[in-house]
């Protein structure tokens, strides 16, 4: 099925990884880019590739993210699609009480604040034009990941905020999903790869690679992992017309983790 958009999207954490392969999908689809991160030279890497426009923002900040979506709206018009892809791994706490305090604030911050701040900050544009809302989430948002307490809850919170503003947006038109996606070999996965290693004193593999390679292969039914390309390709399929009647909900791209 080919899929055309039309209209104006915003990719958060879009320099890289997962964000960059949606950027370049909704591209592909036909959308309008603003490509959001706080690496500037990066963002305006992936920018041209997509032939989009780079955004510097640094999202945990509420009034940098509405004169953010201020300067998208002047120069791109009304944003339709708003894909917030942007997220950090926590520091290892096992047990729990490992994590300082600063570790829950600031996972906190990316993965579910922040998204919150940017569904506010385009509201307006989104309901204007019947738009789409996609958060990416994580599988551990579902299952627990007990050795990163901060981040498997988290992302159950962006879960629980993605419903939550899919009813409430839903008599304007406007869908609010999430795709949590399983083992994805990113920039994300080499941080957290290293970390489970470290904590696991290479139990799982002694490199972050190996970690991951052992995650596929013990943990997923299907027996491969995941490519940024196929969260992109749910990402776009989310904000097609096709899509109208999904909303509030989690959708695995997991190879079966979560079954």
């Amino acid at each position: 099925m080919l899929i055309t958009l039309d209209g104006v999207a915003v990719v958060t954490g879009g320099a890289k990884g997962i964000g960059a392969a949606i950027a370049a999908g909704m591209n592909d689809a036909g959308a309008k880019l603003a490509v959001v991160d706080v690496d500037a030279a990066a963002a305006n890497e992936v920018a041209q590739k997509v032939k989009g426009h780079a955004f510097v923002c640094d999202v945990t900040d509420k009034q940098a993210v509405a004169a953010t979506a201020k300067a998208i709206h002047r120069q791109l018009g009304p944003v339709r699609y708003l894909i917030n892809n942007a997220g950090i791994v926590s520091p290892p706490g096992q047990p729990f009480t490992q994590n300082s305090e600063d570790d829950w604030d600031q996972t906190f911050a990316v993965n579910v604040k922040a998204s919150v701040f940017w569904a506010g900050a385009l509201r307006d544009d989104l309901i204007a034009t019947q738009g789409r809302v996609v958060n990416i989430t994580s599988i551990v948002g579902v299952i627990a990941a007990p050795f990163l307490p901060p981040y498997s809850v988290s992302k159950t919170a962006a879960n629980g905020m993605t419903r939550v503003l899919a009813r409430q947006l839903a008599p304007e038109g406007v869908t609010v999903n999430a795709i949590a996606p399983g083992y994805v070999w990113s920039p994300l996965w080499e941080d957290l790869g290293a970390t489970i290693a470290d904590v696991t004193g290479g139990a799982l593999g002694e490199t972050a690679q190996a970690v991951f390679d052992s995650r596929v292969r013990d943990l997923i039914p299907m027996g491969r992992p995941q490519s940024p390309e196929e969260i992109a390709a749910m990402a776009v399929f989310l904000c097609s017309h096709s899509a109208r009647n999904i909303t509030g909900q989690i959708i695995g791209v997991d190879g079966g983790v979560t079954i």
